[in-house]
């Protein structure tokens, strides 16, 4: 572990919203968290971990009397979805990023439960994703409860920090990319299945909708067992028309 005191930290002028320009294309993050030994424990735990395709794993980690932050190296010329969202890639093969999402996603879900899944801690480069901001996460094994960044609901049920949530929110993520359209904007904090049924009104992808299907009811069971992975039912998943994305627009809540 790198041994730099927190207060030298925060005193360079690059210092900015919990992270800092590092030398040699590395940025330094400091923890929102308050440092626990279950926290310390889960960071000194991804700091082990190796060659997890999509997660974006510490240089090191950062400590004082406790583990602070860490360092990470910083993916230039990446975009997360919600820049991508303003700003979209001229040559993206969107197809392409959203199986690399999921490839991700089922991957990272085999070893810890990142919490804060969303938009803006989704890093896109060259069609790959990548995924960013684990601190806020959790073994698979923990009962923590931790601030989350939004919630997502099945009949009218919050669903808990879980493999199923993470997937959820990758697939509110992947959906944006899909219609172009910020669906965390339209259903973070609100109940899944009327999402469900807005891609059955408007004739979605019928592989859409079922993967849907499948993890909303997994949710309703708690069951976290995910046989069924979207990396390999995306390669037959069409690009929407534009006539399909009116239709999507005209029925999103308001």
């Amino acid at each position: 572990m790198l041994e730099i005191k927190k207060e030298e930290i925060k005193k360079l002028p690059e210092f900015k919203h919990n992270v800092y320009w590092g030398p040699e294309g590395t940025l330094y993050k400091i923890l929102r968290l308050v440092p626990t030994a279950k926290r310390e424990n889960f960071y000194t735990y991804v700091n082990s971990l190796q060659n997890i395709p999509g997660l974006i794993l510490p240089i090191d980690l950062l400590k004082d009397q406790t583990i602070y932050g860490y360092q990470l190296p910083y993916i230039e010329g990446s975009q997360n979805i919600d820049e991508i969202l303003k700003n979209p890639y001229k040559h993206m093969d969107i197809i392409a990023t959203i199986k690399s999402m999921f490839e991700a996603i089922e991957s990272i879900i085999q070893y810890l439960i990142l919490c804060d899944v969303r938009s803006s801690n989704i890093l896109i480069k060259d069609d790959k994703a990548y995924f960013i901001d684990w601190d806020s996460g959790k073994k698979l094994s923990s009962s923590e409860l931790l601030p989350i960044c939004y919630c997502v609901a099945v009949n009218k049920r919050i669903i808990p920090d879980s493999q199923i949530c993470d997937i959820l929110k990758t697939l509110l993520s992947a959906l944006s990319i899909y219609y172009g359209i910020d669906m965390e904007e339209y259903f973070a904090n609100k109940d899944l299945t009327i999402l469900l049924e807005i891609l059955k009104s408007i004739k979605a992808n019928p592989n859409l909708i079922y993967f849907l299907d499948y993890i909303l009811e997994k949710a309703k069971a708690d069951d976290t067992t995910v046989d069924l992975k979207f990396s390999e039912i995306i390669d037959f998943v069409d690009l929407p028309s534009p006539k399909e994305k009116e239709r999507l627009v005209r029925k999103l809540p308001h």
